[in-house]
């Protein structure tokens, strides 16, 4: 099998056999496909990307969007969407958010009674508005009373769902350096009963700046006695999965932003572990089809506006892997009508929309070329 070579010409041990490197994961009664996740992200995580990410293959579980338990109980439109699963969607995680613990409870029996397989609590999110409700991140502020309410909400679910159904718990590695709380946190929560807990590897000052710390992450491994613990952070490449499990002896590893170019790259990842190769990038045919399956979808799903605003907000991200194409992202923003944006894939598949009129490709090229040396 050779060795993982990371970035920079650095390699990683051999890795068959090593840590929980190709091991399909469990969370408490719950036994998943492979070790990868695709984490709930608000506004990116909804039931058509989930679904194209879960068509190329590799994802254990996937997440809900966060899930606000007000929304949830009062059957708010937003909520529900937000909430949408069905039989291919699965197994599906269902994130709440909050802080108050009889909601949560009544939030977590809606989720039971809605086709959730697992239930997360978030206590990651660093955006301003959830932590001024004293919600996700937040709650890293008060272990001890953060514990009692994820000790109820265990004890909810495990009545309602006979134990089927684990509570997870995904946090950060603390307030900022001075509270780094995600070991102790994590010790207690896995005493109380929560099945996993993953870890983004930095604190809530930090939001999504600097790299992530995999020795904060390991030391949340090291805390815990049984329970898995998960990675995230900064994975946008098969072998930054296999650098964060072997670096921090992580159980899985948990992708967000990573995927939002490539929905296959958790399937990626996990033929890298198992197989100690990865497969062929998609085509450009394959990638428009995906680009194409999404948008019909979130028409199916949702709301025509809905899929006009997320297709024109996404081809950014799946831009990044269709070479030259700032023609089609003009193109698809310009378009009023479903029909204008396959019109638009159709003629990018046929040769068009690739440059700016009047400039020539070569430049263009060595253009691209130099803007990815100095990123």
């Amino acid at each position: 099998m050779g060795l993982v070579q990371l970035e920079g010409g650095a390699s990683l041990a051999p890795y068959h056999g090593n840590l929980m490197i190709g091991v399909p994961l469990s969370i408490g009664s719950l036994d998943l496909s492979s070790n990868m996740l695709l984490a709930p992200v608000a506004n990116y995580c909804d039931l058509a990307f989930r679904m194209i990410a879960r068509s190329c293959g590799g994802v254990g579980v996937a997440y809900t969007d966060l899930l606000s338990p007000h929304g949830l109980l009062r059957g708010t439109a937003q909520s529900l969407d937000l909430a949408r699963t069905n039989d291919a969607d699965s197994p599906i995680g269902m994130q709440l958010y909050g802080c108050q613990t009889e909601l949560l409870c009544e939030a977590a029996l809606w989720a039971i009674d809605h086709g959730a397989d697992t239930i997360d609590i978030n206590m990651g999110c660093p955006v301003d508005k959830i932590t001024k409700k004293d919600g996700g991140s937040k709650l890293l502020c008060d272990p001890e009373g953060t514990t009692r309410m994820a000790a109820a909400l265990v004890e909810t679910v495990s009545n309602a769902s006979g134990g089927r159904i684990p509570v997870t718990a995904k946090v950060r590695l603390g307030w900022d350096d001075e509270r780094l709380v995600a070991p102790s946190l994590a010790r207690s929560l896995e005493q109380v009963g929560i099945a996993m807990v993953t870890v983004h590897g930095r604190t809530t000052e930090q939001r999504f700046r600097g790299q992530v710390r995999h020795t904060g992450i390991a030391e949340v491994v090291s805390a815990v006695d049984r329970i898995p613990v998960i990675g995230n952070g900064d994975v946008t490449t098969p072998e930054k999965a296999i650098e964060m499990l072997e670096r921090t002896g992580c159980a899985g590893v948990m992708i967000g932003r990573g995927s939002f170019s490539a929905p296959w790259l958790l399937r990626d990842c996990w033929a890298l572990q198992t197989t100690g190769g990865v497969p062929a990038e998609p085509t450009q045919e394959e990638k428009i089809a995906l680009i194409r399956r999404y948008f019909e979808l979130m028409l199916e799903f949702r709301t025509q506006r809905y899929a006009m605003a997320h297709v024109q907000r996404r081809i950014s991200w799946f831009s990044k892997r269709l070479g030259p194409c700032k023609p089609l992202k003009e193109a698809l923003r310009l378009a009023e009508t479903p029909g204008d944006v396959h019109r638009a894939l159709d003629e990018f598949l046929a040769g068009g929309l690739r440059f700016m009129p009047g400039r020539d490709p070569a430049e263009h090229r060595n253009g691209s070329a130099l803007a990815g040396a100095s990123a």
